[in-house]
C-alpha cells in the first residue's frame, strides 16, 4: 500500500477551501518579525538550566558523595539543597573539615549555610560525624 498523497484527495482541497471561506485559518507571524524571539526563548532557556541543575544534582548524589564525602549523605536530605550545595563549595573534602577544630569549622561554615534553624546543633553535627 503506498503513502496516501494530498493531492490524492480531492475532498481535502474542498476541506481548506471551505476553511478559509469561513475564516478558520491561522496566521503565521514570524518570531524576529513579530518581537517575541526573546520571550520564547524564556521556557526553552528555563527548560536547560533545570535539566542541567538536576543532572549536576544526580551528579553529585549518586558520584561526588558516596566516592568523597560518604558522611554527608544523610545531611543532603532537606527540601531546600542550596544550603547544602554551597557547603560542599566551601567544603569540598573531608580533611578541610577535620583539619580545624569544632568551634573555628563552626565559625568558618555559618554564613555558608544560611538562616537555619539550629544551625549550632547542625554544623556541631556536621563536624563530629
Amino acid at each position: 500500500m503506498r503513502p496516501r498523497k494530498p493531492e490524492d484527495d480531492p475532498k481535502d482541497a474542498q476541506v481548506i477551501l471551505h476553511m478559509l471561506e469561513i475564516g478558520a485559518v491561522q496566521v503565521f507571524l514570524d518570531p524576529l518579525v513579530a518581537g517575541t524571539r526573546d520571550i520564547q526563548e524564556l521556557p526553552k532557556t528555563y527548560e536547560m538550566i533545570a535539566q542541567a541543575k538536576t543532572e549536576l544534582w544526580h551528579r553529585i548524589l549518586t558520584h561526588y558523595l558516596p566516592l568523597y564525602f560518604p558522611e554527608a549523605d544523610r545531611f543532603h536530605r532537606s527540601s531546600r539543597g542550596d544550603w547544602f550545595l554551597a557547603f560542599l563549595e566551601a567544603f569540598p573534602s573531608l580533611h578541610m573539615i577535620t583539619a580545624m577544630e569544632k568551634d573555628e569549622f563552626i565559625a568558618e561554615a555559618w554564613p555558608v549555610v544560611g538562616r537555619r534553624v539550629g544551625k549550632a546543633a547542625l554544623l556541631a553535627d556536621i563536624y563530629e560525624t
